[in-house]
């Protein structure tokens, strides 16, 4: 596996805020000049692609944000939601920035790791052409912790405080690639909207599945060992709400029989990916908890030649799923 690593405009950018912090007057063309860099170019096509879950930002947005983040509100919602946690970052960016070089570089044994974590959870004929990666840590215009997009993945340097130590940045990583590779396979030709609902929680819960070793209500681990850069509130709340969210997900199911995928992208839209669900903010969807959980017991039960199938051939998804899952969990 081939990974190049981009860290060209962190500098650049940290000190732009460092005198911003110390002289309390922003310059705006010397940030609309940064905002210009190569890599950020590829987080505005990024935060540009139409059907964006929650909504895009645009560059004069992200202007904005800067040389404003801790003056007032902002109506775009990414930028809202962005906001908390990038004021903290501000405050105390001197000591947030001495520990990137943790995640600037992968060793051979760290690219063996992802390696077999990605061959665990991949059909084998994936990984016979890896494609050259680019990661990319920049101070980021967006809320993701990380994000896949083409051939790059991108970290938000002011969240990497978020990740306890490098095997989370491996395993995240990995959750990474993962989609790179899935993005291939999910939403064939033909999918019908209730199919379209069901892998829109393959995505990511895939993903967390073999990338990240959750163990959900009623599913176990993938493997032995720790759980890697999860959101534990969210994870908590999701398993104290399981039976109520999962009647939700099968009524949502049930109700987009006949309907059109644009009317399940709707759905998913307006009731999975979003910042605040059931009156609780969150970082991580339900789609992360409850994909992990349903595509998960396929993997367990059939392994993941299986779960490929049923992506490819989505009615096989319920009569797999049905037959590892616990009676009253069973879609109908």
């Amino acid at each position: 596996m081939s990974i190049r690593f981009h860290t060209d405009t962190i500098r650049p950018m940290t000190d732009w805020l460092m005198r911003r912090k110390q002289q309390n007057l922003p310059d705006e063309a010397e940030l609309r000049e940064i905002l210009r860099m190569p890599d950020y170019e590829v987080e505005f096509r990024r935060y540009g692609e139409p059907g964006l879950p929650v909504c895009g930002i645009s560059f004069e947005e992200a202007v904005d944000f800067f040389m404003n983040f801790d003056r007032k509100d902002f109506e775009n919602p990414r930028l809202q939601y962005k906001k908390e946690s990038f004021t903290a970052f501000y405050r105390d960016i001197d000591e947030r920035i001495k520990h990137i070089e943790r995640f600037t570089a992968f060793a051979p044994s760290d690219l063996r790791q992802m390696e077999e974590l990605l061959a665990n959870g991949l059909p084998g004929a994936c990984l016979k052409e890896t494609p050259q990666l680019d990661i990319i840590l920049i101070i980021s215009i967006g809320n993701s912790m990380g994000w896949p997009y083409d051939h790059y993945i991108d970290y938000d340097v002011a969240n990497l405080d978020l990740l306890k130590d490098k095997d989370d940045f491996i395993h995240i990583t990995a959750h990474e690639i993962h989609h790179i590779f899935t993005g291939a396979y999910l939403f064939p030709d033909g999918i019908t909207g209730e199919d379209y609902f069901l892998q829109n929680f393959a995505y990511e819960g895939l993903a967390v599945h073999y990338n990240n070793n959750l163990a959900t209500k009623g599913k176990p681990k993938k493997y032995n060992g720790g759980t890697y850069a999860m959101q534990l509130d969210d994870m908590i709340f999701y398993e104290n709400h399981f039976d109520e969210i999962f009647d939700m997900i099968q009524n949502d199911y049930r109700s987009l029989k006949g309907k059109s995928v644009e009317e399940a992208a709707a759905v998913i839209s307006e009731r999975y990916e979003r910042f605040d669900f059931k009156g609780k903010t969150i970082k991580q969807y339900p789609t992360y908890y409850f994909g992990c959980y349903m595509w998960g017991l396929i993997d367990l039960k059939y392994g993941k030649e299986k779960v490929f199938e049923a992506i490819s051939d989505p009615p096989l998804f319920v009569k797999l799923y049905n037959s590892a899952a616990e009676e009253k969990y069973r879609f109908i």
